[in-house]
């Protein structure tokens, strides 16, 4: 409402409240200094009346923009956290997907190499064996041999040594299984280092196939 509507109504409000006392028809002059005082006090209470769209109810509005910002924000801030520990977490994954995937191949390389040391070995022990049976139908069929046994317990290491170098791998064995095991250490040690080594390998396969041949008698027996 304007100030000049707001003027009108207090004349007309103190017209009225003058008529209806008991005033004289010609009142003194203290009576409408006091009337006028009245309706200026009444005129500036209706100025000083704030209005809608004060200053007050400006600043009262920024605040609460401002507080609407701000929500946003936090949640902004929370949102980015848990896509950033989100992401933390899928790395992770794939990380321990990796490894997994590593162990697993280590498994089947293991795996693969416990198979080929198998198959070696039975390979091994075949070729052990038909050797062991071998010697053994020399041993038997051939009385030669065992008198040549005894020859070569009887002769010198070094010079055993020689003719051995030179002898057939299958009848060395022969003579260094039945020799003694200090004299067959000797003859070894005179010849040359790889064809020692050979023989020295399969004596070792040479003796256990004559062990588990007799364990294997004994449990027949």
């Amino acid at each position: 409402m304007s100030t000049v509507k707001w003027r009108d109504r207090g004349r007309r409000h103190f017209s009225t409240l003058l008529s209806r006392t008991m005033l004289p028809s010609r009142p003194p002059i203290m009576w409408w200094v006091l009337a006028m005082i009245l309706w200026s006090a009444t005129v500036g209470s209706v100025q000083e009346t704030p209005e809608v769209g004060t200053p007050d109810s400006f600043e009262n509005q920024a605040v609460e923009d401002g507080l609407d910002e701000e929500a946003p924000s936090a949640e902004t801030t929370l949102l980015e956290q848990l896509q950033a520990r989100l992401k933390e977490v899928e790395e992770r994954e794939r990380g321990l997907q990796q490894r997994e995937e590593r162990l697993n191949a280590l498994q089947q390389d293991l795996e693969a190499l416990a198979a080929r040391q198998t198959k070696e070995g039975k390979r091994l022990l075949g070729e052990a064996t038909s050797l062991a049976e071998e010697q053994r139908r020399y041993v038997e069929q051939d009385p030669a041999l065992i008198h040549l046994i005894k020859i070569y317990e009887s002769m010198d290491p070094e010079e055993a040594a020689l003719r051995i170098a030179e002898m057939r791998e299958g009848l060395a064995l022969d003579i260094l299984a039945a020799i003694k095991d200090k004299k067959a250490a000797g003859v070894l040690a005179g010849v040359e280092p790889v064809k020692a080594a050979r023989l020295s390998e399969g004596l070792r396969r040479y003796r256990d196939i004559k062990l588990n041949q007799r364990k294997n008698s004994k449990i027949q027996n």
